[in-house]
């Protein structure tokens, strides 16, 4: 049977409630994957424009007190607003520092330091509240099947709405693509509110599944208990810190020679769409095949080993489009292959882990990742500035090969999750 006829087969099978679930849950991954495909670029254009690459490492870790407020307060009111109103709360966020930095960062371009730190941890919470709802919703047996069209549908959100600024920043101005936001999130407001409603989770109060200490240390005492949810925060530090590494590479070459705001916002958008689509083919096909052939296990080994290889091919071929091909190749897995495997490790868990510890390893951890390494970079700037891409590539091969290694000690301890998974 082949990959189109196991999910149409799948899909048949399934109540008309979760095909209800399915197509809304699927909208709003379009929509948040949409928004953030056209409002990123600006912002990474803009930042770069008022304060150079040199900059990136101190800003990462600015993020650090943001990501942690953040995080507690989603902690502290998530069960006692529930997800709903989570998310609009998000969302209507989102809306307000994007318009303001629509009309204001002419007139006050500081503004773009606080866009810029946010965008990574607003576009966090939103998918975190969606593979939240999906967890609690999808049976454990199809995931294999639908995680992957789940993700490949919000990529097409990524590829269609690239286009903006890829082909129109110039003519728009990189600051009015955070107009944006509105219209992509009052639709992905009411595609979330229409899943909320069909999902288990919407029946009696949300606070009353969860456990009785609802204070927000409870989310941190969860991956203490359990020692399979540090794992997983484990894993993410691996992928966000190789992320980080290459993101600094890509940008210290393209503020080098991409030299404008709008050519930069433009090439951005390129890139983000050609990653997007590599990103859609490995969802939609590469997934499937990756977990079928290895395993979640082997998939788990798979993902390091053909991320050093990458690292490897820019070392022996160090140049700016090299650098765009490694860049693209490492974030179109880190948003397809590696969340779809990531994801399924979480189906065993109970829904108190699947919340809130997942806000801590998906928003702080995630995010906090890169200030660890921030502060590297800030040394390698200081002593040893004339070597500092080169080092961060071999840095990069010692960071696959300790994630090889983890993997290996994970599955060996906890084999349990990994089988209910596969």
């Amino acid at each position: 049977m082949t990959f189109f006829q196991s999910i149409k087969q799948e899909i048949k099978t399934l109540p008309r409630a979760e095909k209800v679930f399915l197509f809304f849950a699927m909208l709003v991954g379009f929509c948040i994957a949409g928004e953030y495909a056209v409002t990123r670029p600006a912002s990474t254009a803009i930042f770069l424009t008022n304060y150079s690459t040199k900059y990136l490492p101190y800003i990462w870790l600015a993020t650090v007190p943001l990501n942690f407020s953040i995080v507690y307060l989603y902690s502290r009111f998530l069960p006692l607003i529930g997800p709903l109103k989570m998310l609009g709360s998000i969302a209507a966020f989102a809306i307000i520092i994007n318009f303001s930095c629509a009309f204001l960062l002419p007139h006050f371009p500081f503004l773009i330091l606080f866009q810029f730190a946010w965008k990574d941890v607003y576009i966090l919470l939103m998918f975190k509240q969606l593979w939240s709802l999906i967890h609690s919703t999808i049976p454990q047996g199809k995931a294999k099947y639908l995680y992957g069209l789940i993700y490949g549908v919000g990529t097409i959100g990524s590829i269609a709405c690239s286009l903006i600024p890829g082909f129109f920043a110039s003519s728009l101005g990189s600051e009015n693509l955070f107009l944006f936001t509105l219209p992509f999130y009052a639709l992905l407001f009411w595609a979330y509110k229409r899943a909320f409603k069909t999902s288990p989770i919407a029946k009696g109060s949300f606070a009353k599944t969860l456990t009785e200490n609802l204070h927000p240390r409870e989310a941190v005492s969860l991956i203490k208990r359990n020692k399979f949810l540090l794992w997983l925060l484990l894993l993410v530090v691996f992928m966000q810190v190789s992320v980080g590494l290459m993101e600094y590479q890509f940008n210290s070459y393209l503020e080098l020679y991409v030299p404008t705001k709008d050519l930069r916002t433009a090439y951005c958008g390129r890139v983000t769409g050609i990653t997007n689509v590599l990103s859609g083919l490995f969802q939609f096909f590469g997934s499937f095949l990756m977990i079928h052939a290895f395993g979640l296990r082997g998939s788990h080994l798979f993902i390091p080993f053909v991320l050093l290889s990458n690292t490897l091919i820019f070392i022996f071929l160090p140049s700016f489009a090299m650098i765009s091909f490694a860049f693209v190749f490492l974030k179109a897995i880190d948003f397809s292959l590696f969340g779809v495997i990531r994801e399924m490790l979480y189906i065993p868990l109970k829904l108190d882990e699947k919340f809130r510890a997942k806000a801590i390893i998906d928003v702080f951890a995630h995010r906090t990742s890169k200030a660890l390494i921030s502060l590297f970079i800030v040394i390698l700037q200081i002593i040893a500035s004339t070597y500092l891409l080169p080092l961060i590539s071999y840095v990069s091969l010692a960071i696959f090969l300790g994630w090889t290694l983890l993997v290996v000690k994970m599955f060996k301890q906890y084999p349990m999750p990994a089988r209910e998974s596969s």
